[in-house]
């Protein structure tokens, strides 16, 4: 017994010993560095290029922190939120938020499974915290979750249109209710002028992407620009190399080279913040944190024009788009009529129940019909069919548990049939519920869309 009570306790030293000792961050509004010490409980400020460093500390009290779940060597993402602050950890799901009027710092999430979203770009958008692409377990992924504070828990939001095959956070931002993203990007070190790289706009609001056109990789490889060494700050992306540094301002589409005899300060070596019309560098170098800055203004005055970041999708191929949407919406009208033809012939010989049938179990239904009985409904989709989708997150969820209670419900009561409708965790992410329906309600569709 007291070998295995050593054991635990050298286990849990160990698992402590490669976890991180502290969360820290630069916040750019106050210019100040803060920072929460998990070994002491301490929340701390500190000046950047201050000769003392001027700290100031006050006790927290911990909720439902465990320090071996913070592994080390991670970058911690800070948002604001009210009065309060919210913390994620990349590739783990954890949500921590921070308030200093009440000194607490707790766990939020109830997140089980970890590793798919490293580099995850992550952002706050009417209070709700998204989290979009990242990778892991060697793969990348483009996938759109929210994290909903009701459940404690991120849930999957389909996005609609063409969008990149992986979405990185240093190749992509958010902007004015907008994500834009570049794919590919990370592969340019390879110098092959033949990818073609392309560079996506996301639509937060309506979530649809939108493709704004091809990557100039011509430009970026003559100035020796590679997937490696590149940041986002408000809607520009820096690439940062041994020469001159190279930014683009992605919204305006053009591309600019500094070469003043300030090169030094767009540096690797830092972050790089665009406030206020001032761009920000914020080092740590020789356990010293340095801020310095230069006006917007300056920066452009003193900066080359080098070309478009990507060249624009040209008005034919927009054309031939809209001609292939008229196509496809005559073939639609035409199995419509076909469909309305045939739902005719069969009416009358098939008895239809006395019991109500839910509203939307058509709409539903019809989903399995064109798709097969072993078609999975995400949450999302569920969503538009019982016409909830504009609602809020929580308000959705009950809309969806009402609607799957009732049409349960008229399935036993008219058919025999318990749990018509079944929950069911995707393959690839366990923290995502998916929707399916019984064979024995398959096996009745024409019989109740009649």
């Amino acid at each position: 017994m007291k070998k295995l009570l050593l054991l635990t306790i050298l286990l849990s030293r160990v698992a402590i010993s490669f976890s991180q000792t502290s969360l820290e961050w630069f916040d750019i509004e106050k210019k100040i560095i803060e920072r929460v010490d998990l070994q002491n409980g301490n929340y701390e400020i500190e000046f950047p290029n201050a000769l003392n460093s001027i700290k100031s500390a006050q006790k927290l009290k911990f909720i439902g922190i465990k320090q071996e779940d913070i592994l080390a060597n991670f970058v911690v993402n800070v948002f604001n939120l009210s009065s309060k602050k919210l913390l994620t950890i990349p590739g783990t799901g954890q949500v921590y938020e921070l308030d200093v009027n009440k000194q607490s710092f707790k766990r939020l999430d109830k997140t089980f499974y970890r590793g798919y979203n490293f580099k995850a770009i992550q952002f706050i958008q009417n209070d709700t915290l998204f989290s979009l692409g990242g990778t892991g377990f060697w793969q990348y992924h483009n996938i759109l979750s929210y994290y909903d504070p009701n459940f404690f828990e991120w849930e999957a939001i389909d996005t609609y249109g063409k969008r990149p095959e992986g979405i990185y956070l240093n190749s992509s931002g958010t902007n004015f209710g907008k994500v834009f993203a570049i794919d590919k990007l990370r592969e340019l070190d390879n110098k092959d002028l033949k990818k073609k790289s392309q560079i996506f706009e996301l639509d937060i609001k309506s979530k649809t992407w939108k493709n704004l056109g091809e990557l100039n990789i011509p430009m970026l490889t003559e100035n020796e620009i590679n997937g490696s060494d590149f940041q986002w700050s408000s809607n520009h992306l820096f690439f940062l190399h041994s020469k001159e540094p190279v930014f683009a301002d992605v919204l305006n589409n053009k591309v600019y080279q500094y070469n003043a005899s300030r090169n030094g300060i767009l540096s690797n070596k830092g972050q790089i913040f665009i406030s206020k019309g001032w761009v920000y560098t914020f080092r740590y170098d020789q356990k010293k944190y340095t801020l310095d800055s230069i006006s917007y203004s300056e920066l452009i005055r003193n900066s080359k024009y080098l070309g478009q970041l990507y060249f624009v999708e040209e008005t034919t191929s927009k054309i031939n788009s809209m001609y292939i949407i008229i196509i496809l919406i005559i073939v639609l009208i035409g199995f419509y009529l076909v469909y309305q033809k045939n739902k005719k012939l069969k009416k009358g010989n098939i008895e239809i129940s006395k019991v109500p049938i839910p509203k939307y179990l058509d709409k539903f239904l019809e989903e399995y019909k064109i798709n097969g009985s072993d078609y999975l409904l995400t949450t999302d989709e569920l969503s538009k069919i019982i016409e909830c989708d504009s609602m809020a997150f929580d308000t959705q969820r009950q809309y969806r548990s009402k609607f799957i209670s009732s049409v349960n419900t008229y399935a036993l009561d008219t058919f025999g049939i318990t749990d018509a409708i079944f929950r069911i965790n995707h393959d690839s992410d366990k923290r995502f519920i998916h929707y399916g329906i019984k064979m024995e309600l398959f096996a009745l569709i024409d019989t109740i869309l009649v």
